[in-house]
């Protein structure tokens, strides 16, 4: 295990400002072991963060706390509490493996007595920190197609109802859009597998950028994708399958393959319409844009 303080201004010379009220005496180490036997049950990182904040507030007043760790390339940050002009920073590792950063501030310095304490704490969330993080990846990489980092069908098949159901229940718009990649067939016989894979990654790319934040975007199968679009009509809709399949029709082809195009099936959610009489009115309109010579964008009835 290993911390490293990376910013701590506790020291800094800064006007005379009031102390936190005082806290009432603890046993810390009675306290370190009751807060390790509690966050080793936990694998879920949000609980884990949440308790450990909990627990750190009951023997250390601060303001806020805050976690960022890397998952996929991406960072994500669980906080808690906001403000404070004095901060500790410590990177989390163990056995050279990093866990993350774990930001503590409030209004008024840290004492050293207080650092000791803080850190004899942030000591025992270290490993069960470990064990949440590996969790966590796990059912990342469960949820993930490995070639494009889109969510994979389980995962749309879970969204699929639930975004139904959130849309009927507020009256608000949702448009589920089937995509097939035209010439995939044509581009691994001409050009190999190694290009059809760079062409996958090139439309999921385009897909996820051509989207809000607020849609999704999903590999459903082979050089099939499914896009959830919330909250747009089906104007709005139209318009933005037009333009994926757009932006796709522009992309440079490998040498001696085809460029790959995309055909669109449409389908906006009407009242009476369950998880799979919406996919149905979607995938038979992609059938109707491959019919209608492919790179093309059809609506359901």
């Amino acid at each position: 295990m290993k911390l490293i303080n990376i910013l701590s201004d506790h020291s800094q010379t800064a006007p005379a400002q009031a102390k936190p009220l005082p806290r009432k005496p603890v046993d810390l180490a009675r306290h370190a072991l009751e807060l390790a036997a509690t966050l080793s049950r936990h694998l879920d990182l949000d609980a884990l963060i949440d308790h450990f904040s909990r627990r750190l507030g009951e023997v250390l007043p601060y303001d806020s706390l805050s976690f960022r760790h890397e998952l996929a390339g991406q960072w994500h940050a669980i906080a808690h509490g906001s403000g404070g002009r004095h901060s500790c920073t410590y990177q989390l590792q163990v056995e050279e493996v990093p866990l993350g950063t774990l930001r503590i501030a409030r209004r008024q310095r840290f004492e050293e007595p207080e650092l000791a304490m803080l850190e004899q704490l942030i000591g025992v969330i270290v490993y069960p920190l470990r064990n949440a993080l590996l969790y966590r990846r796990a059912q990342h990489d469960a949820a993930t197609d490995p070639l494009t980092g889109l969510s994979n069908r389980g995962v749309f098949d879970d969204a699929l109802p639930r975004e139904i159901s959130r849309a009927l229940r507020y009256g608000t718009h949702l448009t589920l859009l089937m995509v097939d990649v035209d010439n995939l067939k044509h581009i691994n016989d001409r050009a190999g597998h190694s290009a059809g894979d760079r062409a996958l990654q090139q439309v999921a790319g385009m897909l996820r950028a051509g989207v809000r934040d607020s849609d999704q975007v999903f590999r459903y199968a082979g050089d099939e994708f499914a896009v959830l679009l919330v909250g747009g009509d089906a104007t709005t809709a139209r318009e933005v399958a037009e333009r994926l399949r757009s932006r796709v029709d522009q992309l440079p082809a490998d040498a001696g393959a085809a460029r790959p195009t995309l055909s669109i099936g449409l389908a906006p959610l009407r009242d009476a319409d369950s998880g799979q009489t919406l996919f149905e009115r979607a995938d038979r309109a992609l059938y109707a844009a491959k019919q209608a010579g492919r790179n093309c964008v059809c609506s359901a009835d």
